[in-house]
């Protein structure tokens, strides 16, 4: 299994808008837990904007227990 390192939400847009995957949690969430998982850009829209995906993460999942910011990752080359 490839190692997780956490990164920018900079890097993490560029990332996105290249097609790579990130994973974008809760900030209190562990990167390997079942809240967790990998996205990346639609091939079929390719309008799929960053910023709206953090919105509904945040949302959706962001809680006091979760935590109240995002934390972004990214697999480890």
């Amino acid at each position: 299994m490839r190692r997780m390192v956490k990164i920018t939400k900079a890097l993490a847009k560029k990332m996105f808008d290249n097609g790579e995957e990130v994973m974008v949690i809760p900030s209190r969430v562990r990167p390997n837990s079942m809240l967790a998982s990998w996205t990346s850009k639609p091939a079929d829209d390719p309008t799929a904007d960053f910023d709206k995906l953090c919105n509904a993460v945040f949302y959706y999942n962001c809680s006091p227990e979760t935590g109240m910011t995002l934390a972004y990752y990214a697999k480890e080359v």
